[in-house]
């Protein structure tokens, strides 16, 4: 159990992370979700905010401060405040 333990904090040791694949966007460790509609995903990040632009955005995962949502993904800027 304490390799198992050493290896989640090994890869879970990071202020945040955001995975993308196919069809699927993993966001670990955000501030806030400051909007969420079909076609538009905001996100207060750390030191920044995280704008995902796509369409049929559907949340499948939604624990403390992580995501996973599934859609179609265009394109995702950062905005520094």
């Amino acid at each position: 159990m304490l390799m198992i333990n050493n290896i989640k904090n090994y890869l879970y040791d990071k202020k945040y992370f955001i995975n993308i694949f196919d069809d699927y966007i993993h966001v670990f460790n955000y501030l806030e979700l400051l909007e969420f509609k079909d076609d538009i995903i905001a996100f207060k990040m750390p030191n920044f905010r995280l704008i995902i632009h796509g369409s049929k955005f559907l949340i499948t995962k939604m624990l403390k401060n992580e995501l996973l949502i599934k859609g179609t993904f265009y394109s995702m800027e950062k905005k520094y405040e």
